[in-house]
């Protein structure tokens, strides 16, 4: 499979970073709904949901609000592109959080560190872990996207 780039806006990127902070100490997490063209998973639709375990190093969405959120976005035209939930160090997938991301591969999922805001992404193919490029640009560049507004939910 080929390199992936995830694109999100410096608006998307702030309202994640907003999102860990008002979550804190607790994980926040997340799901990322858009369009992958040419290796490029365009985000257009972030939608935040309350982390059931209330947990500070573990995050899970109620099942019954992913399956809403996931219907939505089908009649929307979109797909489902990955997850993003907040960690209390470094970015970067835990023990537990690549159990999880086996289960979704190829799927995109975006860290956020609660300490320092760093931001990265990550995804599982063929069992290996890749990093991810993120780019915060793609408005400028990509006239095709326009009929995909960003939003935060």
């Amino acid at each position: 499979m080929a390199a992936m780039i995830i694109l999100l806006t410096r608006e998307q990127m702030r309202l994640l970073i907003e999102e860990t902070k008002k979550r804190y100490p607790i994980e926040a997490c997340g799901v990322l709904f858009g369009k992958v063209e040419n290796g490029e998973a365009v985000v257009v639709k972030i939608m935040t949901f309350h982390n059931v375990l209330e947990s500070p190093t573990d995050f899970q969405i109620d099942p019954e609000e992913f399956l809403r959120a996931l219907s939505e976005a089908e009649k929307e035209g979109t797909e489902l592109l990955g997850f993003f939930h907040s960690h209390p160090a470094r970015p970067h997938p835990s023990s537990n959080d690549l159990r999880h991301m086996k289960l979704w591969p190829g799927n995109i999922w975006v860290i956020i560190s609660s300490t320092d805001y760093g931001i990265a992404a990550y995804r599982i193919v063929d069992d290996d872990l890749q990093g991810i490029e993120i780019k915060t640009d793609y408005h400028k560049r990509c006239r095709s996207l326009e009929r995909w507004q960003p939003l935060f939910v």
